[in-house]
């Protein structure tokens, strides 16, 4: 018997930078999260490992694509943003939020992701997240 599941209650598509999606409480959080988790790759799962521990410290450290290859398995800067692109369509294929920050552009997990100093961290909420699935 195939079982049917039913979508989550449906999340706002955006929310503020610095303010953890109020998705991350619902009942239905880990198993989402975990099902994106255990579609991720090797070096996605390695960079995301980085910024998890980042967020775990609390000093708000924002990595470089520089420290993410220098502490990752990740070959290039160029790399990391290929390796981040992908995670994302992994996010939106999950139907998760993305944060909205400045001029309107969006990302997903991430915070503070600036094409031009492309610097990238995550809110302490979702690497708690992260981690309770496996990360």
């Amino acid at each position: 018997m195939i079982e049917r599941r039913t979508a989550p209650p449906s999340v706002d598509a955006m929310h503020a930078v610095g303010t953890a999606p109020d998705w991350v409480h619902e009942p239905w959080a880990k198993e989402r999260a975990a099902r994106f988790w255990h579609q991720v790759t090797d070096v996605g799962r390695d960079l995301l490992r980085v910024l998890i521990a980042g967020a775990e410290a609390g000093d708000g450290h924002q990595f470089t694509p520089a420290e993410l290859v220098s502490k990752t398995s990740a070959k290039s800067a160029q790399s990391v943003a290929g390796t981040f692109g992908g995670v994302g369509q992994l996010i939106a294929s999950e139907g998760l939020p993305s944060y909205t920050y400045a001029a309107g552009k969006q990302w997903h997990f991430i915070w503070d992701w600036d094409p031009k100093k492309r610097l990238y961290s995550m809110s302490p909420e979702m690497a708690k997240l992260l981690l309770e699935v496996g990360a």
